[in-house]
């Protein structure tokens, strides 16, 4: 299979040679002029003309070949927010994982549950989920599989069960994302493309049920590993991996990672890591927008005013970009740093700056490819955009699923949808730039150009989650999922057998959180 790269640079081509077609067939469509809003006045203005928003008919322009590579640069600035933050994140989480503060910390739920390890699933799947729904833990849970493996196998149950903890518990926090900037933030910047100002919804919209979803899709997954792992440790022959069982135990046991102890430095390191994760959830959420006030924006203008000399351009919680958020991080990537470099004992000329430097490098490259796929699937963005397209696939999509009259029916549509657009491509930050920008008028009342609609607006962001989560368990184009069966030697026919019952059950569980959510978003503005 093709990178998530290829394949969305491919989808350029064939957009621009789209646009091509559709010129020398004189195809037209309806551009919305959004005009500007005076926030002092109250009014829509454009430059001098005082106008209100208004449609055109346009012809379908046609892009040139060169704009195949101007355009991915296109998505890199409208995309650099994000992307700033991504490298920020990268840089922080292997600061984290050098320290082997995580390791530690999973070691020590076990050894304390000696005897009735089984009930240690549920705190280390809690902890992996969590990653996932806050941070979208990928890449980096590759790490956990050579500590999760040998602790179960060593525990009594099998490598499928320690396979299951870390994939499945990651899988199942991106799945339900509250916060997940690779995922939420990334679809909500998406739909805001274009969109006023005053009209925008933030990543606090929906989060109340988003978090109640995170705790039921958690509670099954957690069940289902628990149902699996009961069940080896009473009968292995039904263990998944029962013909490698020996020599599972050879491998992974004769490669037990060693003891990690958990001294000041890995404390402190925890709670830095608790600490900016927590910072993030609450500087996302629109606080204001939920309260009805402008609380938060009036304490930073305070801070701004009475504090200088601390904070005088920070908006306040809610009101600020992917940009403030990875400043949170660089502030904890130090932080973190100088704790596990201050004071311990150094190579010949190395210092606790080049060695903060060298991780800080080091995790933000690992992390560049996936800047390079946000960039790029912003850069379709920037080719529907600039050829009309966009409206013009808009105005199709609207036909076909605006004749739902219900707004639940639109989002379990989009859900269906969803799904196998996210086989074919497996990055949920690309996805989100690529695809979301399409539908923002579908869920925007007035016909496309009012408020964004409570129901069908948080609802097929929640969808996408969904839908993207529940594929990227299983994806073969995945390089996460790969990597696992690699690490745990299991084979992926046997792995898609052993979760085929959890992902039916994820299905139907997440066409039911949508249809209660709708119905709920449709009357309480605290869940919308």
């Amino acid at each position: 299979m093709w990178s998530a790269f290829s394949i969305l640079m491919l989808i350029i081509v064939v957009l621009i040679f789209m646009s091509w077609i559709l010129k020398w067939a004189g195809a037209t469509t309806n551009v919305h002029i959004p005009g500007a809003w005076d926030t002092a006045n109250g009014e829509w203005a454009e430059g001098a003309n005082w106008i209100k928003p208004h449609d055109e008919i346009k012809n379908i322009s046609a892009l040139g070949i060169l704009d195949i590579f101007i355009a991915p640069m296109k998505g890199f600035l409208g995309r650099s927010g994000i992307i700033i933050f991504v490298l920020m994140l990268g840089a922080f989480l292997n600061m984290v994982i050098v320290s082997k503060s995580l390791e530690g910390f999973s070691q020590s739920i076990v050894s304390r549950m000696k005897g009735k390890e089984i009930w240690a699933i549920i705190p280390l799947m809690i902890f992996f989920s969590v990653a996932g729904t806050t941070e979208g833990m990928a890449e980096e849970s590759l790490a956990f599989y050579m500590i999760m493996i040998p602790l179960m196998i060593a525990a009594g149950f099998d490598t499928f069960t320690g396979l299951l903890i870390v994939l499945v518990g990651a899988g199942a926090g991106v799945l339900a994302s509250t916060v997940n900037p690779f995922l939420i933030s990334v679809a909500v910047s998406s739909l805001n493309q274009g969109v006023p100002d005053h009209l925008q919804m933030s990543v606090g919209d929906g989060l109340v049920w988003r978090i109640i979803s995170w705790a039921v899709i958690t509670a099954i997954a957690i069940g289902f590993v628990f149902w699996y792992a009961r069940r080896v440790k009473q009968n292995p022959q039904k263990s998944i991996t029962f013909a490698t069982r020996e020599g599972d135990r050879e491998f992974f046991l004769a490669h037990v990672t060693e003891k990690i102890q958990m001294t000041w430095r890995r404390k402190t390191t925890l709670i830095f890591f608790a600490v900016t994760f927590f910072f993030m959830i609450m500087y996302l959420v629109g606080w204001d927008a939920i309260t009805g006030t402008t609380a938060m924006e009036d304490m930073a203008n305070w801070i701004h005013t009475h504090i200088p000399y601390l904070n005088s351009t920070i908006p306040g919680f809610g009101n600020g970009g992917m940009e403030i958020v990875a400043g949170f991080f660089l502030i904890g990537t130090i932080a973190v740093g100088l704790i596990n470099t201050i004071g311990v004992k150094k190579q010949p000329g190395e210092t606790s700056e080049t060695m903060i430097l060298k991780d800080f490098m080091t995790g933000a490259s690992d992390l560049l490819s996936v800047c390079l796929i946000i960039a790029v699937a912003a850069g379709i963005g920037f080719v529907l955009e600039q050829s009309h397209m966009q409206e013009w696939i808009v105005s199709g999509l609207t036909k076909s699923i605006g004749g739902i009259n219900s707004g639940i029916g639109k989002v379990i549509v989009l859900y269906i949808i969803f799904l196998p657009l996210s086989f074919l491509i497996p990055s949920t930050s690309g996805f989100a730039a690529a695809v979301f920008p399409l539908i923002s008028g579908i869920v925007r009342t007035e016909s496309g150009t009012g408020p964004f609609d409570p129901v069908t607006a948080s609802g097929s962001v929640l969808a996408f989650s969904f839908a993207s989560g529940i594929i990227n368990i299983i994806t073969p184009t995945s390089g996460v999922v790969m990597g696992a069966m690699a690490i745990s030697r299991v084979d992926y026919g046997k792995f898609l057998k052993g979760v085929a019952p959890l992902l039916g059950i994820l299905f139907v569980a997440s066409i039911l959180l949508i249809a209660i959510g709708g119905a709920i978003a449709g009357v309480s503005p605290i869940i919308a």
